[in-house]
C-alpha cells in the first residue's frame, strides 16, 4: 500500500503493508459556517456568559483592546477590530477613547507597518496603538501575587482603562493547555519578571527531574502554568473576550467565540477539541508524521508542534518518522543554541532554570524525547544539525523504513499523522 504525505511543496511516498497501518489520525474538517465578517458580528451579537459589549459600556469610559503581535498574524485581528470598535461606539465610547495594546509578551517592538498589517486599514486609521514593552518596569502596575508565587505586573494602559477587551486565537498550546483566552494577559501584556516566573512552572519543582508532567497541551485544570496565568488574568479584570478558530488549510476564520473571558474561551476550546482531538486506546511502536507541508514545516521550530503531538501516540522506545522540509533551517536562535551550548540534558535544564525561553524549552523537550525514542527526520537540514538535536537524519522514506525493519524486525502497526501540527492524540498514561 502506498502512503503519500506532504513535505514542503512536494510529496513523500511510503510503501507499507496494509496491515502495518494501524490507524490514520486526522481531525474533522471545520465546517464553513459563513463569511468571516458575519461570523464575528454574530458572535458579538450572541455573547457567551456575558451581556453584549455595547450594553456593558457607557459614554465617557475608556477601552483598551489587547491584540496579538506579528507571531499571531494568523488570528486575523484585522477582521475582529472594526466590529469591536463599532460595538464600543454603539455603547457610547468614542474612537478617541479607545486604544490597541499589542500583546508582544517578551517579543520585540513592532514597526508602524506591522501595526497597520495586524489591525487592518480601517482600525489603524481610527484608534491609537501601542506595543507592550515587558522590560519597561515603569510601564507596569503591580496587581498582586498568585498562589504560585508569581508577582503579577501588567501594562499600565490595560489596568487604567475602564474596559479591557481580550482578543486572540484558540489552538492547542504546550504550556497554557490552549492558546487564546488568558494568554492575552500573561504572557501578552505582563512584565518580563511575571512571564519568566510563570513559564518556569513548566519545569519540575525538583531540579534534575526535567519538565512538569502536569504542564501540557489540552490540559488547563491542575496545570500550574495555565492556572497561574488565569489567576493573574483575573487580577487584571477583563470585561470581554473575542477569540477566533482558524481553518489553517483555507487561512480563514471558521468560528468565533465572544463573551466572558473564561466561559467563552472554554466553549471555543471544546469546539477545537471536537474537531482536532483523536482518542487513542493504546500507543504504537511506530508513528509516521507530517506537518502538512509548507508553510507548516518552514523550519524545525514550527515542526516542534508535530513532534510534540506525535509523541503522545508513540510508545517509549518506539520509532517516529518525521517529515519536515525545514527550508529555513531551525528557525529560532534559542531553540538552536540549547543543543550546541550544552553537553547534555542536565545542563540544558539548569540553563532553562536560570533563563527560561520558549525556544529553549522546545529544544530541551526535543532532546529529552530523543533520549527515549528514535526520531528519524526526513528534511533538507544538514545531517550534522539534525544529529546535534539528538535526532537521526535519513534521506528517504525507503531509508527510514529500512531502519524500522532492522530495529523492530519488520514494520509494526503504525499511526499515520498527515496533519501532525493540528491533530492532537488524546491518550492518558
Amino acid at each position: 500500500m502506498f502512503l503519500r504525505l506532504r513535505s514542503g511543496d512536494g510529496i513523500t511516498e511510503f510503501e507499507l503493508p496494509s496491515e502495518s497501518i494501524f490507524k490514520v489520525l486526522e481531525g474533522k474538517p471545520l465546517p464553513v459556517a459563513g463569511e468571516e465578517k458575519a461570523l464575528v458580528e454574530a458572535a458579538l451579537a450572541n455573547p457567551i456568559g456575558a451581556a453584549p459589549l455595547r450594553e456593558m459600556v457607557k459614554k465617557g469610559e475608556t477601552a483598551c483592546i489587547i491584540v496579538g503581535d506579528m507571531t499571531r498574524l494568523w488570528v486575523r485581528h484585522h477582521l475582529l477590530l472594526p466590529p469591536i470598535l463599532n460595538e464600543l461606539n454603539k455603547g457610547g465610547i468614542d474612537d478617541k477613547d479607545i486604544c490597541i495594546l499589542f500583546a508582544t509578551g517578551d517579543h520585540r517592538e513592532q514597526t508602524p507597518e506591522e501595526h497597520r498589517l495586524l489591525m487592518g486599514e480601517e482600525a489603524y486609521s481610527r484608534v491609537r496603538a501601542y506595543d507592550h514593552r515587558a522590560h519597561r518596569q515603569e510601564e507596569m502596575v503591580y496587581l498582586g501575587t498568585t498562589a504560585y508565587q508569581t508577582p503579577v505586573y501588567v501594562n499600565r494602559r490595560a489596568v487604567e482603562a475602564d474596559r479591557l477587551i481580550l482578543t486572540g486565537g484558540i489552538v492547542y498550546h504546550f504550556l497554557a493547555g490552549w492558546g487564546g483566552g488568558k494568554k492575552a494577559v500573561i504572557p501578552g501584556i505582563a512584565s518580563y519578571e511575571t512571564i519568566m516566573r510563570n513559564h518556569s512552572l513548566a519545569l519540575h519543582r525538583e531540579p534534575g527531574k526535567g519538565l512538569n508532567p502536569l504542564v501540557r497541551a489540552g490540559k488547563m485544570q491542575n496545570n500550574p502554568c495555565s492556572e497561574d496565568m488565569l489567576q493573574g488574568t483575573e487580577m487584571a479584570g477583563p470585561d470581554f473576550l473575542v477569540n477566533t478558530i482558524i481553518d489553517e488549510e483555507r487561512h480563514r476564520i471558521a468560528g468565533v467565540v465572544a463573551g466572558h473571558y473564561r466561559t467563552a474561551h472554554k466553549q471555543g476550546c471544546e469546539y477545537v477539541s471536537s474537531h482536532f482531538a483523536v482518542t487513542l486506546k493504546e500507543q504504537a511502536e511506530l508513528v509516521i508524521a507530517s506537518c502538512g507541508g509548507y508553510p507548516k514545516d518552514i523550519n524545525f521550530y514550527q515542526t516542534y508542534k508535530t513532534l510534540y503531538h506525535a509523541n503522545f501516540a508513540l510508545q517509549k522506545g518506539g520509532t517516529m518518522i518525521l517529515l519536515s522540509e525545514s527550508r529555513e533551517g531551525l528557525g529560532n536562535e534559542d531553540f538552536a543554541q540549547i543543543f550546541t551550548r550544552y553537553r547534555h540534558n542536565r545542563e540544558r535544564e539548569e540553563a532553562l532554570r536560570q533563563r527560561y525561553t520558549i525556544g529553549g524549552h522546545m529544544g530541551y523537550h526535543t532532546a529529552l524525547l530523543a533520549e527515549e525514542k528514535d526520531i528519524l527526520v526526513i528534511s533538507s537540514l544538514p545531517d550534522e544539525l539534525v544529529k546535534n538535536m539528538g535526532l537521526l537524519p535519513v534521506k528517504s522514506a525507503a531509508q527510514a523504513l529500512a531502519f524500522v525493519r532492522q530495529k523492530h524486525g519488520g514494520i509494526p502497526p503504525a499511526y499515520i499523522m498527515p496533519q501532525g501540527g493540528t491533530t492532537f492524540p488524546l491518550w492518558q498514561d
